[in-house]
């Protein structure tokens, strides 16, 4: 009887496993009011990529289930995304663009995500899984930008000005920010905006930077939508 129980018990285990791989996904919600285009960046894994999605449909981005990167926006894009108002497909630094980062690979079974401002912002973005218990981080900068990029978008934090984020992602030399880790001259505005995502790269309190606010979650469900233009910005503080 107890051997019997056992295999009930493995096989209950074995099937809840192969649900949660069957369940992992990771799609992309736009509620903006125009199209936008989807650049994606890979570590490990697959991702579709080159994913045009216009203004209130979503897409299953089709990630295997060790993907580890990010998806990076732009509008204003061609039909190919060669040419972008903001963002693009070479980050040059003329064009900021709001990130969203993700590891599905790290921990089997268990998503980690951030949202990233380094790079600057053009949507807002919410990230949120299927299970309401784990933190949906989630940004929305309306106005007051410290240094303001093309169609209402922001230039990263790490850039003391339009010109000092030409011709790189972030200005050359350690990223801007202190040491490619510490705050960047417009840091403030963006962890007080969205203190739920990265203003400048250790703004998870990594080396002693401060202020170390709450950045990444992972999470057990790995059913996960990121949301484009949610209107919302989350506040949930450092544990």
């Amino acid at each position: 009887m107890a051997q019997e129980a056992l295999k009930l018990t493995s096989s209950l285990v074995l099937a809840l496993a192969a649900a949660n791989v069957a369940d992992q996904h990771l799609s992309v919600v736009n509620k903006c009011h125009e199209s936008v285009f989807l650049f994606t960046q890979t570590s490990t894994g697959t991702i579709s990529n080159d994913v045009t999605l216009a203004a209130g449909a979503t897409h299953n981005m089709g990630i295997s289930k060790n993907w580890d990167g990010a998806i990076n926006v732009g509008t204003g894009c061609n039909s190919g995304g060669s040419k972008c108002t903001t963002g693009g497909p070479t980050w040059d630094g003329n064009s900021p663009f709001s990130r969203a980062e993700f590891n599905f690979a790290a921990i089997p079974g268990k998503v980690t995500y951030d949202i990233s401002l380094i790079y600057g912002y053009n949507v807002g973005m919410e990230i949120s899984t299927g299970d309401k218990s784990c933190e949906a981080f989630a940004c929305t900068i309306s106005s007051g930008c410290p240094v303001s990029g093309p169609s209402g978008s922001c230039f990263s934090p790490c850039c003391s000005s339009a010109h000092a984020c030409a011709g790189g992602a972030l200005p050359s030399g350690g990223g801007g920010c202190i040491d490619n880790a510490g705050p960047g001259p417009h840091s403030k505005f963006y962890y007080t905006t969205c203190p739920n995502a990265y203003a400048f790269p250790d703004n998870d309190g990594a080396g002693g930077h401060k202020p170390a606010d709450e950045v990444d979650y992972t999470c057990s469900n790995t059913a996960v939508t990121l949301t484009l233009c949610p209107g919302t910005t989350s506040h949930y503080p450092k544990k």
